[in-house]
């Protein structure tokens, strides 16, 4: 029998898989199957290329500027190993998601990344309980919003637009700590929760390309990173977005280790209200890799250093030998 390199073999599945069609939209679309990039640990990384639509990460429908569930890439990876999950280990990633060439590079990319903790990622169905084929870039699941503007059978509003992501079974972390930040190197938007997006270009539904949580106006076009990073979670500690004309890039500092999914794909919002050159509607061609730089050197908060030196100062005084009478 061959021997096969499996490592090899791997990544020319996942090669297959990343350049697959975009599935046709249906009413009765099955659950989202993600495929793994498995563990990635320190010092190694991930990489996919493929096509994917030039707008299913910013505008599911006209004017809607949601994610489109049935026709962005997602995938599971793992960060860390076992041990690491076990020690609660934390890592410094970035995400690069750029266009590849080709007769049609993927213009504007745009991801969203989300969490299990240290739960096995399992992701829930996007119809059958409802909660549409649609997402919010900037929210966790059964994190709030509007759910069933396109009037699905069994739609559970209360859940919002996310609420698939952990439906019959999923595994995500529910609410806004199962959200972990997202890269916009496509125009700014308002989403149809009302959450503001923010981008490499002021857009027409959100023209001071103002952040839901990135703090407030930007200008990435002159070397403002954008802090779309969910720094109240307690996945991850810090982290920035960098972005420039085809590529988008997400620098995570002390992720902890666990699993986690990422979707993506071309973002053209506003049905194109902006006037860019989204490219042709499938077919973009991109390039996404995930890298471990190693263990965060993050430094604890003051707060915990201050704690720490107060009680250094009792343990001295205690062990302090008594004066000679």
């Amino acid at each position: 029998m061959l021997g096969i390199n499996q490592h090899s073999l791997r990544q020319a599945i996942l090669a297959v898989l990343g350049a697959g069609a975009m599935t046709a939209y249906s009413g009765q679309a099955a659950a989202i199957s993600p495929a793994s990039l498995g563990v990635i640990g320190a010092g190694d990384s991930a990489t996919v290329s493929g096509n994917a639509p030039k707008r299913a990460w910013a505008d599911y429908g006209t004017g809607f500027n949601y994610g489109w569930t049935h026709t962005a890439q997602f995938r599971i990876f793992q960060v860390g190993d076992s041990t690491d999950l076990t020690a609660g280990t934390r890592f410094d990633l970035t995400v690069n998601l750029k266009q590849n060439g080709g007769a049609s590079p993927m213009n504007f990319p745009g991801f969203s990344i989300w969490t299990s903790g240290s739960a096995p990622m399992v992701t829930g169905a996007a119809t059958g309980g409802g909660y549409g084929h649609e997402w919010s870039q900037v929210r966790g699941p059964s994190d709030g919003g509007v759910a069933g503007h396109d009037k699905e059978v069994g739609v559970n509003p209360s859940l919002g637009s996310n609420g698939w992501m952990n439906s019959n079974g999923g595994t995500l972390v529910s609410g806004h700590d199962g959200w972990i930040g997202y890269a916009n190197a496509g125009y700014s938007f308002t989403n149809g929760d009302g959450d503001k997006v923010q981008g490499l270009f002021a857009g027409a539904s959100n023209p001071g390309n103002v952040g839901q949580y990135g703090g407030g106006a930007s200008d990435p076009l002159n070397g403002t990173a954008l802090a779309n990073v969910n720094q109240n979670s307690p996945y991850v500690y810090t982290g920035f977005a960098s972005l420039s004309a085809g590529e988008a890039m997400l620098t995570l500092q002390g992720l902890k280790a666990g699993y986690y999914l990422i979707g993506w794909a071309g973002s053209c919002p506003d049905d194109n209200a902006n006037g860019q050159n989204c490219g042709t509607a499938a077919g973009q061609a991109y390039r996404l890799t995930i890298n471990n730089t190693g263990v965060s050197a993050v430094p604890l908060p003051g707060a915990v250093w201050l704690f720490g030196s107060a009680l250094f100062g009792f343990t001295a005084l205690g062990r302090k030998k008594p004066l000679a009478v």
